[in-house]
This record gives C-alpha cells, sequence and structure tokens, in this order.
C-alpha cells in the first residue's frame, strides 16, 4: 500500500514526530519488539527503501485474535521460554509512545492500538517471524477502556 503523502513525494525533512504515522512512509519493517508486557506495548522500527534513515513508533496490543503462539514469541523475544497465558485488561491511554523520525527526532504521543493479532509459526522467537493481516493502526480510533482491552502477557522460565 502506498499513501497518498509518498505519491505526493513527503519529504522526511517535515516530519512531526508527535504528529506522525506510519502512513507518512514507504518502509521496510526492520524490528518489532516488546516493550512492555501489562499491557502489551510494542514497538515497530522501518527503515525508508534505499536509505539507511530509519524511523519508529510504539503502541498497544488490542484484544482480539492475539494466539498463546504469538504470546510465547513475545516471551521469547525477552528472554524467557514460555508464556503462562494472556488475558484482557483494560488501560487509560497516556502519552508514554514513543514516536521518532528519519531525522532523529522524536516525541511521545499518546498510546492508541497499534495491532490485534499475529499468526505465529510455534518455534518463532520473536515477533518479527511472525504474519499479520492487518495494518498497523487499524484499531486506532477504538478508545481504551472496558469495551476495548489490551493484553496482560505473562511471561515464565525467563533467564537469570
Amino acid at each position: 500500500m502506498v499513501s497518498l503523502n509518498v505519491i505526493r513525494g513527503f519529504n522526511d525533512d517535515l516530519c512531526d514526530p508527535y504528529t506522525v504515522t506510519s502512513e507518512h512512509y514507504p518502509s521496510l519493517l526492520k524490528s518489532r519488539s516488546v516493550q512492555k508486557t501489562s499491557p502489551l506495548k510494542l514497538k515497530a522500527i522501518y527503515r525508508l527503501p534505499n536509505s539507511t534513515k530509519r524511523f519508529s513508533f510504539e503502541g498497544m496490543v488490542y484484544t482480539g485474535s492475539f494466539s498463546s503462539a504469538a504470546g510465547v514469541a513475545a516471551c521469547r523475544s525477552l528472554g524467557c521460554s514460555n508464556s503462562a497465558g494472556s488475558t484482557s485488561m483494560a488501560w487509560t491511554a497516556q502519552t508514554t509512545c514513543e514516536f521518532t523520525c528519519p531525522d532523529g527526532s522524536s516525541a511521545m504521543q499518546k498510546c492508541r492500538f497499534m495491532i490485534r493479532g499475529f499468526q505465529c509459526p510455534a518455534d518463532a522467537m520473536s515477533l518479527l517471524e511472525c504474519l499479520t493481516d492487518e495494518r498497523f493502526w487499524e484499531y486506532a480510533s477504538n478508545i481504551p477502556g472496558l469495551n476495548y482491552k489490551g493484553i496482560d502477557l505473562k511471561c515464565t522460565e525467563c533467564g537469570d
């Protein structure tokens, strides 16, 4: 999918980390990592095509089709070998999600739902090995609370 900003020739020098979204850039996903497990918060790092410039953003996982295999992959990426499972949990949106522009400038934005689910192989060591048919921010307009919940992930068998 190519965003209209790309077609118009979006200038990364004009990036505002307070308002930027992943839709602003054509990009290649380089990393998807767990930042927090309760509620589950992820960070996605992208590289611009034909460039070494990167941008990143953080967001929450929406309860829905988050499989046990995805939970194990998320826990493995944190150095744990298993997951005791996950439950849904209410959370309040706060300005604790970092967005970073290709020029390195960054700012905190209000956290919102980034994605709902992944299809992971049983031996996945991180969420980067998992697939999804959703686009990021598909559920961003859902306001977290009793009706729209995040995930409380419990990891087990952690080293050290």
